[in-house]
């Protein structure tokens, strides 16, 4: 079975479950929505596994509401034999796979993780963009 080519990648965070972001005004076929449970995430500190767990369900609950919404989803669940356990790992494969041209992503809250996708995506050949979790009153700069 081939995949159907995507034109966009788009990342969703954990913490950016916003169901109300201007990317979801209009369905695009050639956008893939890609959210991920991965380690490196769930073990670079000690989390309570309450809290892990109910991250993964808010993040599987938003991925069935944009499926329900005629959104292209990739869901990369931890135990997905696929799953390369690492945010740059698994977009990489995930670029290849569907033949993408561009990733988008919306600004990280968490500075470490700003700091891996910006340096990441400044060695990609292909197009890296940030764009706005639109959760915050001010901008921003």
């Amino acid at each position: 079975m081939n995949t159907p080519r995507a034109h966009t990648l788009r990342l969703l965070l954990g913490d950016q479950l916003n169901p109300q972001h201007s990317w979801f005004a209009t369905r695009d076929d050639g956008v893939v929505y890609v959210l991920m449970e991965v380690r490196q995430e769930t073990d670079y500190v000690l989390h309570h596994a309450q809290k892990i767990l109910a991250i993964f369900a808010a993040m599987r609950d938003l991925a069935r509401h944009l499926r329900d919404a005629g959104h292209r989803v990739r869901y990369v669940a931890i135990d997905d034999a696929s799953n390369r356990q690492s945010i740059p790992d698994n977009l990489a494969a995930l670029m290849a796979h569907y033949g993408a041209e561009r990733l988008q992503y919306q600004h990280p809250d968490e500075w470490r993780l700003d700091a891996q996708l910006r340096t990441w995506g400044a060695l990609q050949a292909f197009d890296v963009q940030a764009v706005s979790s639109e959760h915050f009153y001010t901008t921003r700069t």
